[in-house]
């Protein structure tokens, strides 16, 4: 990591794991169960997806969970390819009662009791497959009834009737609440900042902080600057240095505007998953409009894991506004990427 965007991280804020007590494991998590990504946000809504980085060309499998006792299911089997023939479980024809195409994907959907139905067939199943014009697709389900064990464990259903796996005679009544939403302090839109005085504080702040990410054995400049109004008095100030072929780097910065001399590392509200990561760059940008700061970083090119993060300003500090992450590569788009953090704008 270069110099930038390790000072920036180390800056960041560490938010604490909700707890709960009637719950086993703190949230939010993220953890690998073989060929499963199991990820739980902050309101303990859990998604499962299946990561088989075996398969050549992967059938794509998600299921979300809310928390409580009225928490929502949701199964979705999809595919980028078209498909040639009928799903199918360990060899055998699979039917399911709803599927859909929307922009050339391939979306087989299922909630409530047929969800609950269909994953009780794939947890006594191996692997899932169907065939394509280029050959077949297919996902193991080999830590599957893992991953749905942990999400009982983290709503709290162990033991109780709408449990996954270990179902037992404890009512659903008793299933703890999911937490509320943080609400976000709003943010306050400023003025705009003329060009004249964003041009100034961009050129202040560059040589003011040239020590943080200069390359002592080159001569170079970012190649790109901008400062934007946080409020009347402070400033952000963001430069993007040289990008590879998916993803660029940044350095960000917060300062006065009457004094842009006195910058300081842009300082973040982040969890403790993050930390471990360190994924931040990519492609980032905030909306003036909005207050809102976004990353968006790419595992690789073709876009199947990384990470999509947003912060918005309260007036103070940047506070997490939406973290959804995927470190396996298997072909699973942004939009089904386990979400690790939620909030109410």
């Amino acid at each position: 990591m270069t110099a930038p965007l390790h000072a920036a991280f180390l800056s960041l804020l560490a938010l604490p794991a909700v707890t709960q007590a009637t719950a086993i494991e703190p949230v939010p998590l993220y953890k690998h169960l073989k060929d499963w990504v199991v990820g739980c946000d902050n309101t303990r809504q859990c998604t499962a997806v299946a990561a088989d980085e075996n398969a050549d060309m992967p059938l794509g499998i998600q299921i979300v969970r809310a928390a409580g006792i009225d928490g929502q299911l949701q199964v979705l089997i999809f595919s980028q390819s078209s498909l040639a023939a009928p799903l199918q479980l360990d060899g055998k024809p699979l039917v399911l009662a709803s599927d859909a195409q929307e922009s050339g994907v391939v979306f087989w959907r299922a909630s409530g009791e047929q969800a609950m139905a269909l994953l009780k067939a794939l947890r006594n199943g191996a692997r899932l497959t169907s065939q394509s014009n280029d050959g077949e697709l297919g996902s193991s389900l080999n830590g599957l009834s893992a991953s749905l064990l942990l999400i009982d464990s983290v709503q709290g259903r162990v033991g109780h009737r709408s449990a996954f796996v270990r179902t037992g005679d404890a009512p659903d009544s008793a299933v703890p609440p999911a937490p509320a939403l943080p609400k976000l302090a709003p943010f306050v839109r400023p003025e705009p900042m003329g060009e004249a005085e964003a041009r100034r504080i961009s050129e202040v702040v560059m040589t003011a902080t040239a020590d943080d990410w200069r390359d002592p054995g080159a001569d170079w400049r970012p190649d790109g600057a901008q400062a934007y109004a946080l409020s009347r008095e402070t400033a952000l100030v963001s430069f993007r240095f040289g990008c590879g072929a998916y993803n660029c780097e940044y350095a960000l910065y917060t300062t006065s505007r009457a004094h842009p001399e006195q910058a300081k590392a842009l300082q973040l509200e982040t969890i403790a998953v993050q930390e471990q990561w360190g994924d931040f760059g990519g492609s980032v940008g905030y909306d003036p409009d909005t207050g809102v700061l976004s990353s968006f970083v790419l595992g690789r090119g073709i876009g199947d894991c990384g990470a999509a993060q947003s912060w918005r300003f309260d007036g103070q500090r940047m506070q997490l506004r939406s973290l959804a992450r995927l470190g396996s590569c298997t072909g699973t788009w942004s939009e089904q990427w386990p979400v690790l953090w939620r909030t109410q704008d």
